[in-house]
This record gives structure tokens, sequence and C-alpha cells, in this order.
């Protein structure tokens, strides 16, 4: 894994922001931690909740990262079997992305709700921040 200016690691321990390779905010528990529990299958409730527990996370760190690229490291392989190994998004790539996990939860379609909690927080991530693009490793 290499050092990015910003990066996101997603493993088995949870989540982790870095700034020039050294973590400035981690969140064990991960999926677990912003889901508030492990539900089997996600309600949108649950996504409200989540999203609100990923600000509260990244908010007081957010302006520090205004506008940087983010490097993902994605250990546990969730976002890289849904959005593509070495994908490169935008903005609106990643939101497309939420919104389709919000569609699926709202339908009742099976998710897995470690990917939508992964979900969430990336779309958090490039809203609060202003990412303008997302590398996906």
């Amino acid at each position: 894994m290499k050092d990015a200016a910003f990066a996101l690691r997603v493993d088995a321990g949870g989540y982790a922001l870095l700034r020039d390779g050294e973590v400035v905010a981690a969140l064990p528990g991960g999926p677990a931690m912003l889901l508030g529990g492990a539900p089997d299958r996600a309600t949108e409730a649950h996504v409200e909740a989540a999203i609100e527990r990923a600000e509260d996370w990244l908010m007081p760190g957010s302006k520090s990262w205004q506008g940087l690229p983010l490097q993902v490291h994605d250990a546990a392989g969730r976002l890289r079997g849904r959005l593509g190994a070495g994908a490169l998004l935008g903005p609106q790539q990643v939101k497309a992305a939420f919104s389709r996990a919000w569609d699926d939860v709202a339908f009742g379609r099976p998710l897995d709700p470690a990917l939508l909690a992964d979900l969430v927080l990336l779309r958090e991530l490039v809203h609060h921040g202003a990412v303008p693009r997302v590398a996906l490793d």
C-alpha cells in the first residue's frame, strides 16, 4: 500500500483515515459501528443513522482534506467487488453507487450490510470533503 496524501483504509478491523501515511482517525468495528450493530438486512432507518454516524466521525477533520483526491485501500474487498478493482471514480459515480445501494435497501433487495456501510462512508467522504476523485485498490 503506497502512501497517498489522503487515504481510507477498509479492513477487518474497521476504517482508518490517513493523511500522508499517518492515521488521523480510526473507527474500530467499521460497518457494525456505522450501522449501529450488524443487521442481517438494513432498513432505511439504518442507512439514515449510518449517515449521521459517518458525519459525526468525519466532520471534525473534514476541512483538512477538502479537495484532495482519495485513495481507498480496500483490504476487505467489498468496494472492489461492487465498483471494480482499480476503479477511478468521480463524485457523481460515488453518489450513483450509493443511490443504487439505497434503492436496494428501499425495495428490500439483498445487500451486504457491510458493503452498504462502506458506500455510506465513501459517499460522505466525497460529499463533505469535496473529494474530486476516488482511486480504489
